[in-house]
């Protein structure tokens, strides 16, 4: 440890002991988070949307103040006009001119003041848009996007930009908002997963339209009503051409076998613009997904967190925090999860612990029921079966040794560790710090951080014991 190192330290172990524990650990996590944190090359832009009416032959100047931070480093920029393209979750993208073949594409009708330009910190400079249209542009609407981001340079961890939507309506003629669904689909239904109905939209109008809703009914095979969901109004504006989804969340409790129908309409302001129907089938008893619950844990008592039925718990003996903190045990979709490592593979449940900022004191007993689609997942080799939790600063799934009871159908671990939580099929155990199989790996100075965090408090901690022996 250098000079510098040592006297924050014996700073640190000074304040230490003349202050409160807790509060000095936290000022040094989040002084070493600060001194951790990577370089950001950003990017600020005023009138960044472009929403109007153009006449045939017309054209308008929209104009963007580009701006960069005081506080930031000396920038280039780059401004481009792309393409309008459109995610599956709605989101705007964009299109590379190559690939931009929409016949409502506005990109050729725009040109840019100025498509670089260089911002020393606390400068801003104005780029004006002219968009103009033929006259023979058709009817309903086009759609750009302007593209402003900062050319990366060394010593930026990363750069920042800002898509510019560029929604023009063709003024004068009649627009036509109209729309068909593609696809209903449930997926396979899994014990301890909610389910989710996906409904596959496309726009097959003219016109860009806000506020669709997806409306989803389920009734079994004797239509009688079982449940629900309706999403909740879009904001983002839905472009002409482009294919999106929808998913809804119907709460629905435990269904037994057989054939349940599905009923799915998008509206746009209480006009259906098209419905379907589909089915799926169940062909083992569905359990839906924990139902979030929650406790307060304080270092002198010992507390449980438990699921409402009974199937997740979270045993904390006395001690296991150092101060009084919220943990709430929650569902988590297998969706989102990371792959599992090789030589191994998930089970269907899993879950989230959250509240808890870092580590405990003592360690936790996680209990969970396996299911049925888990010990299927294991080829009916309950032995296979162990409890995992993801380590988010490793990116990398931890497998923990697990006792298995099959004859309460439970698997049982003791961990320090909370967060996101999953059934895995493994016949080891492993907590290799290399990412997961399928996840990204982003490198990053904070898992060090992490352990100079350890080790300064570990310092304080023996600094303060000290005085305490005086």
């Amino acid at each position: 440890m250098d000079c510098q190192s040592y006297n924050r330290c014996e700073n640190m172990r000074e304040l230490f002991q003349e202050s409160k524990p807790i509060a000095v650990m936290a000022l040094v996590l989040v002084l070493l988070m600060v001194w951790c944190i990577a370089p950001v090359s950003a990017v600020g832009v005023q009138g960044a949307k472009y929403m109007g009416s153009i006449a045939p032959g017309g054209s308008v100047n929209h104009t963007m103040i580009v701006s960069n931070d005081a506080d930031q480093k000396p920038m280039d920029i780059q401004i481009d006009v792309v393409g309008f393209g459109q995610a599956m979750d709605k989101g705007y993208t964009n299109l590379a001119p190559a690939n931009d073949l929409s016949p409502y594409s506005g990109r050729k009708f725009i040109t840019l003041s100025d498509t670089t330009m260089h911002l020393e910190p606390g400068t801003s400079k104005n780029v004006i848009a002219t968009i103009k249209l033929p006259t023979d542009v058709g009817s309903g609407g086009r759609y750009a996007i302007i593209s402003v981001h900062a050319i990366p340079k060394t010593g930026a961890a990363f750069t920042t930009g800002v898509n510019i939507p560029v929604l023009i309506t063709v003024s004068g003629t009649k627009p036509t908002e109209s729309g068909s669904i593609q696809n209903v689909d449930t997926g396979k239904v899994a014990i301890g997963q909610p389910i989710e109905v996906k409904t596959t939209f496309t726009n097959t109008g003219n016109y860009h339209y806000y506020n669709t809703i997806n409306k989803v009914t389920i009734s079994d095979s004797k239509g009688n009503f079982i449940a629900n969901a309706s999403t909740s109004p879009s904001a983002f504006a839905i472009i002409p051409g482009s294919t999106v989804q929808y998913i809804a969340k119907p709460e629905i409790a435990t269904l037994g076998t057989g054939t349940y129908t599905v009923h799915s309409g998008i509206s746009l302001d209480g006009r259906v613009l098209d419905e379907k129907t589909t089915t799926f089938e169940i062909t083992k008893p569905y359990i839906p997904p924990v139902t979030e619950s929650n406790i307060t844990l304080i270092p002198g008592s010992p507390a449980t967190l438990k699921s409402p039925d009974g199937r997740y718990s979270a045993t904390f003996p006395q001690g296991s925090v150092l101060g009084e903190v919220n943990i709430v045990l929650k569902p988590y979709s297998q969706e989102k999860l990371q792959a599992a490592p090789g030589g191994a593979k998930l089970g269907t449940t899993s879950f989230e612990i959250a509240g808890l900022s870092g580590l405990l004191s003592k360690d936790a007993t996680i209990k969970v029921t396996y299911s049925a689609d888990d010990l299927a997942a294991a080829g009916g080799d309950a032995s296979k079966l162990k409890l995992a939790y993801f380590d988010a600063a490793q990116t990398a799934w931890v497998i923990l040794p697990t006792k298995v009871d099959t004859a309460s159908t439970t698997l049982t671990a003791p961990t320090n560790h909370m967060g996101v939580w999953a059934v895995m099929v493994s016949s080891s155990t492993t907590s290799s710090s290399s990412a997961a199989a399928g996840a990204t790996t982003t490198k990053s100075p904070l898992p060090l951080c992490a352990i100079l965090a350890s080790l300064v408090i570990a310092v304080i901690a023996a600094g303060h014991n000290a005085g305490k022996r005086k």
